[in-house]
């Protein structure tokens, strides 16, 4: 709305200079009327060096203002899904970039460099989503995405998202994760208190997560007490 109301505002000012102007336009035009049959004044004009005769000019002026006005609502076109709400897997992968920031894996000192890989399990519910995060650098590596099928090994993966079909398998996910030095992460209801060691829910509308530390300290991942300042903590199926 900022947007409209400074085209409108510029396209008044616009329109206002145009009455202006179209009094100078009749000075130029009497210039080339008293030119008379001088070839000088015709050639200059049909080559474009003088501006066109007065009966041209409120055919001109509509044209150019209908010209502005087609060029402000594309303009407002273009702009308006820019400016749409994040979806919630869009907000989900931001987060899930965010939290990657707060999480010191093992041996990270022998892995600077080496990419931070991102697998999604059991489906993808983030759709394009994850390309906004895709290649982003976390501390001193670069984010990578890959999409998994129940059969592929997970033990490349540095975070592992499981999507909400997978939970029939979530008690051997999260046994598999046991010391892997892998952060799994999901968006089901419950799964903190099944060992996933971040999930997230919704609050008042909102996006929040929630943490389990025993799961991730078994993975033996150090989680920054900042992070964790903002999530809900679950301690052996109690929350805090």
């Amino acid at each position: 709305m900022a947007i409209l109301r400074m085209w409108l505002r510029s396209l008044v000012g616009w329109v206002k200079a145009g009455g202006r102007a179209q009094h100078s336009y009749s000075v130029i035009a009497a210039d080339i009327l008293t030119a008379g049959s001088n070839p000088v004044g015709a050639n200059s004009f049909a080559h474009g060096r003088i501006n066109p005769p007065l009966h041209f000019r409120p055919r001109l002026f509509r044209f150019k203002s209908v010209i502005r006005l087609l060029c402000g609502v594309m303009l407002l076109l273009t702009l308006t899904p820019a400016h749409a709400a994040p979806s919630e897997y869009e907000l989900k992968a931001a987060f899930i970039y965010q939290i990657a920031r707060f999480v010191e894996w093992p041996g990270a000192p022998a892995n600077a460099g080496a990419p931070l890989r991102l697998c999604v399990l059991g489906g993808n519910p983030f759709g394009p989503a994850l390309e906004s995060i895709r290649g982003k650098p976390v501390n001193e590596r670069r984010l990578e995405v890959s999409l998994l099928d129940m059969s592929e090994d997970t033990r490349e993966c540095a975070m592992l998202f499981i999507a909400a079909p997978a939970e029939r398998h979530i008690e051997r996910i999260t046994a598999l994760s046991r010391g892997a030095g892998m952060l799994t992460i999901g968006d089901t209801q419950g799964f903190a208190q099944r060992g996933v060691m971040v999930n997230f829910f919704s609050q008042d509308g909102k996006i929040r997560f929630e943490v389990n530390l025993d799961a991730a300290r078994h993975g033996g991942l150090k989680i920054s007490s900042k992070l964790l300042l903002l999530a809900r903590i679950v301690d052996s199926g109690i929350t805090h």
